[in-house]
């Protein structure tokens, strides 16, 4: 018989939570969205793709990239959480306007003649202000209690996934999805409120202190701007898929990156997993640190190679089996779209040095260099080769974000060996 601490089990527990809530929703919006997909057409789901990639493109200003400090500074001093969190949601909220205004400008600019496209913008953009209330995330992620961010988010999620399948049988129009999807972000955000009153808080006690969010923005904005960065490289692609050709190119493309994109969950929980043990190393032991850290790297390539290669490969039955004949060229695309996941697992491995070495403004520089070249690329390619060429220049930017910078800069260089050597020595891997 095993006997854990309380500790312990109660992060095993908080895991074990989170993990089931990735996949449930994975599998639930999987469903979801083939079924949307299939309904709308390649036209119709390149309309609503381009105007929620177009949001999400401004996404980063509504959530501030200040969660790990938020939790850090709530664990730290418990006492201050209703000053904490108040002043985060003071800010998050000013940066959901922030969004709203720039993305309903932005989509004028772009698209001044598609009213369609602007009214899907406007109220996609109106659901960024209601995630302003995830800041409760942050206090029950803080107290190691995010089973309750489960229940709000997924009683959100499958209520709303509900009313999306009503109304594809009712043969709604695509307004209507639009309006559902920025409800969900209401709902969860009511749920996450009565779940943080059901432990005894109230967000009346929340109160803005200036000295506080000015401590948040100083600490947090090199993750602002490389998240911007990082969210653009994303979904600049769709957006320009739609400005250089057409609706169906992007609806045809979205249904590809529809499949691919859900998985990089998987290295995220392995993050949350072998993050602290990583971190702890390197403070009696740089050369074991680096070797975990190239070992860590090792199993992010087993692990994309066993994911991406039988996807590449299946990718025409598995967009048949989801969107049908209408979308096959989608499966073309994905055999090669699927191959960009390779990048995120090595990213979010990646993240845990930068985190560890407090590299966040290197980070930014690699983004920035990142999403430069990737627009780049995007406006010369598209234009030569349709969609492929968007294909090609994600690959180029996340090369330069995840690689090239590193290699260069001497901060990095070691790092940089770590994931060559952990890329061309994958089957040395070692459970040491």
């Amino acid at each position: 018989m095993f006997n854990f601490s309380p500790t312990l089990q109660k992060t095993v527990s908080n895991l074990t939570w989170l993990s089931v809530d990735r996949v449930v929703r994975l599998f639930g919006a999987v469903i979801v969205n083939a079924w949307l997909t299939r309904y709308l057409g390649p036209a119709q789901n390149g309309v609503l793709s381009f105007a929620l990639a177009f949001v999400g493109m401004f996404s980063p200003l509504a959530v501030l990239g200040m969660d790990a400090i938020v939790i850090r500074d709530i664990v730290r001093d418990p006492s201050q959480k209703d000053e904490i969190l108040g002043s985060a949601f003071g800010l998050r909220l000013m940066g959901a306007f922030s969004a709203l205004l720039f993305a309903v400008i932005g989509i004028f600019i772009v698209r001044p003649d598609d009213t369609m496209t602007k009214l899907l913008v406007g109220i996609s953009a109106l659901g960024l202000i209601f995630q302003s209330f995830d800041v409760i995330d942050y206090w029950f992620q803080s107290q190691v209690l995010s089973k309750y961010t489960v229940y709000a988010r997924n009683s959100a999620f499958f209520t709303l996934s509900i009313a999306k399948i009503t109304a594809i049988l009712l043969h709604a129009e695509i307004y209507v999805f639009v309006i559902l999807t920025s409800t969900e972000l209401v709902v969860a955000a009511f749920s996450l409120i009565l779940m943080y009153k059901k432990n005894g808080n109230s967000i009346r006690r929340w109160n803005f202190k200036f000295d506080r969010a000015k401590a948040l923005i100083v600490n947090s904005w090199p993750i602002i701007i490389s998240d911007l960065a990082v969210f653009a490289q994303t979904r600049i692609d769709q957006v320009m898929i739609g400005q250089f050709l057409t609706n169906a190119d992007v609806g045809l493309y979205a249904a590809a990156q529809k499949v691919s994109e859900p998985l990089s969950f998987i290295p995220m929980i392995i993050m949350s997993s072998v993050f602290p043990v990583i971190v702890k190393t390197r403070e009696w032991s740089e050369e074991e640190y680096y070797n975990r850290l190239t070992n860590l790297y090792r199993i992010m390539f087993m692990l994309s190679m066993t994911i991406c290669l039988p996807i590449s490969l299946l990718s025409k039955p598995i967009v048949y089996l989801l969107y049908g004949s209408k979308f096959a060229f989608s499966g073309t695309l994905l055999s090669f779209l699927i191959w960009t996941r390779f990048y995120a697992f090595y990213g979010v491995a990646r993240s845990i040095f930068i985190s560890s070495e407090n590299l966040f403004k290197h980070a930014l520089i690699c983004s920035v260099s990142g999403i430069t070249v990737n627009s780049i690329a995007n406006y010369f390619l598209i234009q030569r080769i349709g969609v492929f060429g968007s294909i090609i220049a994600a690959h180029l930017g996340f090369i330069v974000t995840i690689f090239v910078v590193d290699g260069i800069s001497k901060n990095t260089r070691k790092n940089f060996r770590a994931m060559m050597l952990g890329l061309t020595t994958f089957y040395k891997f070692s459970t040491k």
